[in-house]
C-alpha cells in the first residue's frame, strides 16, 4: 500500500462538535496563540527555503499581525486544533499583492503545486487543506436552488442560505477520481502504459486518470477510463492509496490493474499519445526529453512503486 503520500497525513482534530458553537469559534479565533494560514487568489504563504539545500515552509501568522488580517479576509475557516492551538485559514484574494506586504513578513504567496513536494508533510497537508476549504467557499456564495446568498456556519464547514423560506445547507464536498497503472508482462520485466495530454508539461507522461461518473463503483470507473481513453480491457484492479489533491478541489484514488489486452487504442481527443513503457526505457527518458509526473503525485508514487518491484 501506498504511504506518506504528499498532501495526505494531516494531525489536527477537525472539531467537529466544538464548531457547532458559534461563541466557541469566535473565542478559538481571537484566542492567543491561534494560527492563522493566509492564501491568496489559490496561493500559500510559505517562507522560502535559505538556501540551495534547505526546505521551504508553511508560514503562520499570530499576535497582532493574525487580528490584522483577520479583519481584511473575506472568508475565515476553522481547519481544527492541535493540542492548545488552533488554526484558521484566511482568504485575502480580494486584495492586491502589494497591499499585503505588511503581514507577509518574510513569505512570499506560492502555488503549492510547485513546491508541495518540498514541504515537510504536515505542512504540505495543512496547506492544501487550506487552499481547499477557501475554493470551497469561494464557489458556494449563492445558493443553487433559489440564487440566494449563502452565509458561513460552523466555523466554514457549512454554508446555509440566507433565505427562510429555502435555508438549504452547503457542505464542503470533493471530486473522486480513479487514477490507475496498467502494467502488462513481457520482456525486460513486463512494461506500464503511461500516456500524455497536450496541455502538460512538455515531455510529461504520466498514468491514465479520470472522474467517477454518477452510478458507478471506483473499480467500475476504472474499467471504464481505461478502455475509453486507451482502448485497453483491465483485470485485477488493486486499491493501492488516496491521496488529497486541491487543484482544485479532487481525491485521487490510486489503483493497479493488469492488462488483459495490449493493443493500444487511444482516444486523440483526451490523449497525445499513449505507450508501453519498460523500466529500461523510463530509465533513459532524459535521454530523450521525457519526464514523469510531478513528484508530489499520486501518479508518481504508482510509477515509482512499479519501478521498484525490479529490485524484489
Amino acid at each position: 500500500m501506498l504511504t506518506d503520500l504528499v498532501y495526505t497525513g494531516g494531525g489536527l482534530d477537525r472539531a467537529a462538535d466544538a464548531r457547532r458553537d458559534e461563541d466557541w469559534v469566535i473565542g478559538r479565533l481571537h484566542a492567543r496563540g491561534t494560527l492563522v494560514l493566509p492564501v491568496w487568489r489559490n496561493r500559500n504563504l510559505v517562507v522560502p527555503a535559505a538556501d540551495a539545500d534547505g526546505a521551504p515552509s508553511a508560514l503562520t501568522i499570530t499576535g497582532p499581525h493574525a487580528r490584522g488580517l483577520l479583519q481584511i479576509a473575506s472568508e475565515v475557516v476553522l481547519l481544527g486544533i492541535d493540542g492548545d492551538t488552533t488554526y484558521f485559514a484566511a482568504d485575502l484574494s480580494e486584495h492586491d499583492a502589494p497591499d499585503l506586504t505588511p503581514i507577509m513578513g518574510r513569505g512570499v504567496f506560492e502555488d503549492l503545486r510547485t513546491m508541495g513536494a518540498l514541504l515537510a508533510q504536515s505542512d504540505a497537508s495543512l496547506l492544501a487543506y487550506a487552499r481547499g476549504m477557501l475554493y470551497w467557499h469561494r464557489r458556494n456564495r449563492f445558493c443553487g436552488d433559489c440564487g440566494s446568498a449563502t452565509r458561513p456556519r460552523q466555523g466554514g464547514h457549512l454554508r446555509e442560505c440566507t433565505n427562510g423560506d429555502c435555508e438549504r445547507q452547503l457542505f464542503p464536498d470533493t471530486n473522486p477520481a480513479i487514477i490507475v497503472l496498467v502494467t502488462r508482462p513481457g520482456p525486460d520485466g513486463g512494461a506500464c502504459l503511461l500516456a500524455r495530454q497536450t496541455r502538460w508539461p512538455r515531455g510529461m507522461y504520466s498514468t491514465l486518470a479520470g472522474f467517477v461518473d454518477i452510478g458507478e463503483s471506483l473499480e467500475e470507473a476504472v474499467v471504464r477510463e481505461v478502455a475509453e481513453e486507451a482502448g485497453i480491457r483491465v483485470a485485477e484492479v488493486r486499491y493501492r492509496g488516496s491521496q488529497p489533491w486541491p487543484f482544485p478541489s479532487s481525491l485521487m484514488v490510486g489503483f493497479r490493474a493488469a492488462a488483459a489486452t495490449v493493443r493500444l487504442r487511444f482516444d486523440a481527443e483526451e490523449l497525445e499519445d499513449a505507450r508501453w513503457f519498460t523500466r529500461g526505457q523510463i530509465a533513459r527518458f532524459d535521454d530523450h526529453g521525457l519526464r514523469l509526473p510531478r513528484a508530489d503525485s499520486i501518479a508518481r508514487a504508482l510509477v515509482e512503486e512499479w519501478l521498484a518491484e525490479a529490485d524484489g
